[in-house]
């Protein structure tokens, strides 16, 4: 098996349901989910159960499968960069971010923390020990084998989003619009627009120092790109104010990482833990179900998809992925997208090829 005997699992990992109702009904692996059907309303529940139960092993043998490829990635990976214990709850989180983990986060801090607390709650709140949660960390002298192998953690799960509208999700909100924030800005925005902008050639060193601070300045001062003065375009580095997709693909496969657009197997080592696998697209039937399981039935985690202003994610992709030149975009899968696909079931191979057969849109900024 590809599951990694160094992490403990919970009644052996994934959720079961009794022998009878699993007796025989191997399923092979593929990208299609079972789906509920319409039947009467007396066993509807029943129903719907056993069919997300039928998801979840789907999607956990396909992991073991993907793991026990001698040249995976995903089996070289067997500490998960951080692992949340809510025993209040009988979870075990790893947190996935642009992967509904906003609402993940939202509910534990509610259930866990006072009014005053939970205004203020964050991820930050999360990682710092206290009697209702437990932050476990990769990092060497945090981490804590033997005294995790010897308690019993809650019910290891994750949840997974197509990894395309993941990592263009995470650059329209921390980039794209991220520009306004000054943690962004500062952290990478304006790494990535001063290392990969097209300005002319006879522009020297000392005048694009000079453009990048007057750049910085502007922001600044408007903090909406409809305040912008009306002479923006004569400065490139206001021409957009933040990193362009083509910009932002260019610094990820060159070596830029980021929690939003890390890939899952890098993020939960799921080679080492057997996660019940939820998928954003599904999340709150799949949640509700989950909650059904630990006896939580009164837990709603009510997920709703945040809307970028500047239209759906979804509906957006293939525009901005279209910008991409081939070779960056042959690199962007194989980097980030090629083993989470694989693992989860995503059909990214042939949303590329659509995206290749659409042809190249060579304007840089994307509207949609």
């Amino acid at each position: 098996s590809g599951i990694n005997a160094e992490w403990p699992l919970r009644s052996g990992g994934n959720i079961r349901f009794p022998s009878d109702l699993m007796a025989g009904n191997a399923v092979e692996a593929s990208t299609e989910e079972p789906t509920a059907t319409v039947i009467p309303t007396a066993t509807a529940a029943n129903h719907v159960e056993h069919v997300i139960q039928l998801r979840f092993e789907k999607r956990s043998d396909n992991v073991r499968r993907i793991c026990d490829v001698p040249e995976s990635q995903a089996a070289t990976v067997t500490k998960p960069q951080e692992l949340f214990d809510v025993p209040s709850i009988g979870l075990l989180w790893c947190p996935t971010f642009k992967a509904g983990s906003s609402n993940w986060l939202d509910l534990f801090c509610k259930a866990n923390f006072n009014h005053h607390i939970y205004e203020d709650c964050d991820i930050s709140t999360m990682r710092k020990n206290n009697p209702t949660t437990r932050y476990l960390s990769a990092e060497p002298d945090e981490f804590h084998y033997n005294k995790v192998m010897k308690e019993e953690l809650g019910l290891p799960f994750m949840t997974v989003r197509n990894p395309l509208a993941r990592f263009l999700s995470a650059y329209r909100d921390k980039w794209e619009l991220g520009v306004w924030y000054p943690f962004y800005r500062k952290r990478q925005g304006e790494e990535i627009v001063k290392k990969y902008r097209s300005v002319s050639h006879q522009v020297t060193d000392v005048e694009k120092e000079a453009l990048l601070m007057a750049a910085r300045k502007v922001i600044q001062d408007h903090q909406q790109m409809n305040l912008l003065p009306e002479d923006v375009h004569n400065n490139p580095y206001l021409n957009p104010p933040g990193p362009t997709f083509r910009e932002f693909v260019k610094w990820a496969v060159n070596g830029g990482m980021d929690p939003h657009i890390m890939p899952y197997y890098q993020s939960c080592a799921p080679c080492s833990i057997d996660y019940n696998i939820l998928r954003l697209e599904k999340l709150n039937e799949e949640s509700g179900y989950l909650f059904s399981v630990i006896e939580r039935s009164y837990l709603n985690l009510d997920f709703r998809m945040s809307l970028n202003v500047h239209g759906k994610t979804d509906e957006c992709l293939h525009r901005y992925y279209q910008t991409i030149p081939r070779h960056d975009l042959q690199a962007l899968y194989n980097q980030f997208f090629k083993e989470d696909c694989e693992l989860y079931s995503y059909p990214c191979k042939e949303t590329m090829n659509e995206i290749l057969s659409l042809g190249r849109i060579t304007k840089e900024i994307v509207k949609c």
